[in-house]
């Protein structure tokens, strides 16, 4: 017997919602890498183990006492889930949390929601790991899903708003989107009752779910802080940077915007690339605002604007701009095609408005997009190019210096630790509460995160590591270098050749180095090691992603050593696992770079690049073109790196310099522009007087080439000014007076730059 083509038509839509929750389940199942994870879980052993909420820091000895706001159920529930069922339950906690989500976008079962989930889950999955931000995204799409079926007139259960708030403000501070949902759901109503065919419809809305409404409000309150909690928030909304501390907003990964630029593109058409959801949401989301806004639904595309924006400025906000698209988005599409009066609200779209044969055609060419993000997370390939730190299935990520947290405890070294900020999370967790840690991913100390910053130009037996290991009483070190980490702070060979402290412990991911004092003599005298013949050995009966891993991570590390022949074979058994791998390329490139292999070296990058488009890899690119004298082709290369980078700083300081040695000095001008807009140190210029003395030298140069001498005098006076005591700045500045005509001006400045203590400037300008 025939099957109807309504039926048919059924089954295809039912096979694609099975595979779209498929894909989220298979996209949240991966190893706990968050570097945030380790203080949640830190914390939440903490109050299981004092019976109490703290008040302050206790994690960290640089900020102990410092006081501290954050909600701390979601901690102490992570922490009970790792008690019972360790890593994995962790994993399978994520899992299920992406599987939620998605599975209530979906709820409704038509075609338009569950193309929409299908695009939104890279983005939701990223946004649902071994962190208390798990709960706000889930929380969010509940919060808007609901609102957003009480406006349409559908089936909806405002009662649950305050029951969830009062989770939610005891979970994690993002409890605050959904306070922006209510402002979001007002405000759709309000943008109704200009219309008089919509008024009365809204009015009655508005009556009846303002009271609860009001106790969602209410709700907010009952947590242990009370209206105190809202300060909490002022950080993850990336309100967190003050004038004289370090700007988090760029310094955080994921507080830092979504950069724009024509690799947007090439990310429409690549199905298999991370971002291909997230990236065909950004394009809808421009034509869902044009497409509102064009069918009178202004308070629509203005919610959709407002998401868009949010998640441009700040990419913590990826998953909660995907929920709003993908919640709004199905409903448009009806209004859209059929009109806001022509059929009932409260009858909900079975099918896109297209005909049947495109309907079921478009639902086979997601099921196909479904199958092909499934392989992509099963078979590891999505993590391999694009995010190293994890892996498909449970447990913890290899990135962490487990061993190495091991070796210290079992060592009983003295204490402090210093560690990096993205590692100081795993620290307290691993290595407290014997072992506070230095800085963590909660920011208490900001000072701490410019010092770090400085340090890590410094070598490790200047005064700068001197004056912060006596300040701190630090005796270990602990670094870790996976996934291209010892490339990006600490550099482990300049400390393996120090003096002033001593390799006691290598791993294929992370080093100990432990401080060279007379107290510290018997652990050096039985320890130490020679990180030039340290070998480095395969974990016994590993899995083919941990072998790879293992290779990779070994290769990064002998090529940081300078251990050249072992790097090139690590790399070699990397990449006959898994081909593919961007950065088995990129460390062959950097390898053949410090050959002067450069046309070799740029061959790599290039393998590279065709595999995943990469800031890092763009830079590397155009250093060679820069060695080569292509001077044009190494400035197009590293304006692609700008363009991709997250911190585009130092990128777009080089661009500035190559401009002006290419007697460029306007569009350098506009590149230091970039650079200052893009700094770390941006309202803590103080904390950093080197980089912007340089960066207004840079100025100075390029108003020199422009003939604006003025201009030219009063940057490098800027100069100066945040460098004193820079001779070097003061001979260049009498120089500018000179070509100016101005020579007692040159003469008093180079009396001044004799002087031990400079006095103001000549001229100055004030």
């Amino acid at each position: 017997m025939p099957i109807s083509f309504e039926k048919r038509d059924r089954i295809v839509r039912s096979g694609l919602i099975f595979l779209v929750l498929a894909a989220a389940l298979a996209a949240g199942l991966h190893t706990v890498g968050d570097s945030d994870m380790g203080w949640h879980l830190a914390t939440g052993r903490w109050i299981v183990q004092h019976r109490q909420i703290p008040g302050s820091d206790v994690l960290s000895f640089t900020s102990a006492g410092t006081p501290w706001i954050y909600p701390p159920f979601a901690d102490v529930l992570f922490y009970l889930v790792y008690n019972v069922f360790g890593y994995a339950g962790l994993s399978w906690t994520c899992a299920l949390a992406c599987l939620a989500v998605v599975a209530y976008l979906v709820r409704r079962g038509d075609l338009a929601s569950a193309m929409m989930a299908l695009l939104a889950i890279g983005a939701i999955a990223t946004r649902t790991g071994a962190r208390p931000d798990l709960f706000s995204t889930v929380f969010f799409a509940l919060f808007l899903g609901e609102l957003w079926a009480w406006r349409r007139s559908l089936h909806s259960r405002l009662w649950l708003l305050p029951l969830i708030t009062l989770f939610w403000v005891n979970f994690h501070p993002g409890f605050v989107a959904g306070i922006a949902a209510i402002a979001a759901y007002l405000l759709l109503e309000a943008a109704d009752l200009p219309f008089a065919g919509r008024r009365q419809e809204a009015r009655s809305r508005l009556r009846r779910a303002c009271p609860w409404l009001l106790l969602t409000v209410v709700a907010t309150l009952v947590n242990p802080w009370g209206p105190k909690i809202y300060f909490a928030s002022l950080g993850l909304l990336g309100a967190g940077a003050t004038r004289g501390k370090l700007n988090g907003n760029v310094a955080v990964a994921e507080l830092r915007g979504v950069p724009i630029s024509t690799h947007l593109l090439y990310q429409l058409i690549d199905v298999r690339h991370a971002e291909f959801g997230f990236t065909w949401l950004l394009a809808l989301a421009v034509i869902f605002i044009l497409l509102a806004v064009w069918k009178g639904e202004f308070g629509t595309g203005l919610l959709v604007l407002v998401a868009l924006y949010a998640v441009l400025i700040h990419a913590r906000y990826i998953a909660l701009f995907a929920i709003t698209v993908a919640t709004l988005s199905p409903m448009l599409f009806e209004v859209i095609f059929t009109g806001p009066e022509s059929r009932p609200r409260s009858t909900p779209a079975s099918r896109l408005p297209a005909p049947a044969v495109l309907s079921s055609l478009m639902a086979l060419v997601f099921c196909l997009l479904a199958i092909v993000q499934i392989v992509g997370f099963v078979s590891n390939r999505t993590y391999i190019v694009f995010n190293p730190d994890l892996r498909f299935g449970t447990g913890l990520a290899s990135w962490f210096p487990a061993r190495a947290s091991a070796f210290i405890r079992r060592e009983l070294l003295p204490g402090n630790i210093f560690e990096d900020y993205e590692l100081g999370g795993y620290a307290a967790w691993s290595l407290g509460p014997e072992y506070p840690d230095f800085i963590d991913g909660r920011g208490n100390n900001p000072d701490l995160g410019a010092e770090q910053f400085n340090l890590y130009s410094a070598d490790p037996d200047s005064p700068p590591w001197q004056t912060e290991a006596d300040r701190w009483n630090l005796n270990v070190l602990l670094v870790a270098t996976a996934n291209l980490r010892g490339m990006q702070n600490i550099d482990p060979l300049k400390f393996c050749q120090s003096t002033a402290w001593r390799p006691v412990y290598m791993d294929d991911v992370s080093l100990v180095f432990l401080r060279n004092t007379p107290a510290n003599s018997p652990w050096i005298n039985r320890l130490q090691i020679d990180c030039s013949r340290q070998p480095l050995a395969p974990p016994p009966s590993a899995s083919r992603p941990a072998l790879h891993d293992f290779y990779l991570n070994a290769g990064e590390l002998c090529f940081i050593l300078h251990r050249d022949s072992a790097a090139v074979e690590f790399l070699r058994q990397a990449d006959v696992l898994y081909p593919n791998d961007p950065n088995v390329h990129l460390l062959k490139g950097l390898l053949l770079e410090q050959q002067q292999r450069y046309a070799d070296a740029a061959e790599e990058y290039r393998a590279s690049l065709a595999i995943n488009e990469n800031s890092g890899v763009w830079y590397s690119l155009g250093r060679i073109y820069g060695l080569e004298g292509r001077n044009e082709a190494a400035l197009q290369a590293l304006e692609r790196a700008a363009g991709l980078s997250l911190q585009p700083f130092n990128t777009y300081m080089t661009i500035a310099k190559l401009q002006i040695a290419l007697n460029q000095p306007e569009p350098a001008l506009a590149s230091f522009a970039k650079a200052e807009k893009s700094s770390p140190y941006r309202g803590a210029e103080t904390l950093a007087p080197e980089v912007y003395a340089e960066l207004a030298e840079g100025q100075s140069e390029a108003y020199r080439l422009l003939g604006r001498w003025s201009d030219a005098i009063r940057w490098q006076q800027e100069a100066i000014q945040r460098t004193p005591s820079v001779q070097r700045r003061w001979e260049r500045l009498a120089r500018l007076y000179e070509a100016n005509g101005q020579l007692r001006e040159a003469a008093e400045t180079r009396q001044r730059m004799l002087q031990s203590q400079p006095s103001p400037v000549p001229g100055m300008l004030k």
